[in-house]
């Protein structure tokens, strides 16, 4: 299965503790049993949030990022997709959409909403976790 994870899931696992909670078992299931995708804005909207909000080290961060996303699939997206309430989702959208993505994780009510995008459903981290194998 391939997933999309929303920033929200990476910043809650990545900056409250990389191996406790909700949102750090759903990085261990995705690595051990689905593929990621993943897109250069989401990338860069984990890295900003982490940095200016949470006051990490950019090095640092990019750094634990590349250990994750060594082997994502990548995915350009264009901008043009307008389907989220909050434009500023609509990437997390057009990644899944792009990626053939079965999946998106996210706790982000504005996303959740939507329930399923172009038949990608989209889930909340403890229905992910919820999932059988």
């Amino acid at each position: 299965m391939t997933v999309v994870l929303d920033t929200n899931v990476w910043v809650s696992a990545l900056h409250f503790k990389v191996l406790e909670g909700t949102p750090a078992h759903v990085l261990t299931k995705l690595f051990l049993e689905d593929k990621l995708a993943i897109c250069p804005e989401i990338e860069a909207e984990i890295v900003r949030v982490l940095t200016r909000r949470f006051g990490r080290d950019q090095s640092q961060v990019v750094s634990l990022l590349s250990d994750f996303l060594s082997g994502a699939v990548w995915v350009e997206i264009s901008g043009n997709v307008r389907a989220c309430r909050d434009p500023q989702d609509d990437m997390v959208l057009e990644c899944a959409q792009r990626a053939g993505a079965d999946l998106i994780v996210t706790g982000d009510k504005d996303l959740l909403v939507l329930g399923s995008f172009e038949g990608i459903r989209i889930v909340t981290p403890a229905e992910y976790l919820a999932m059988p194998r």
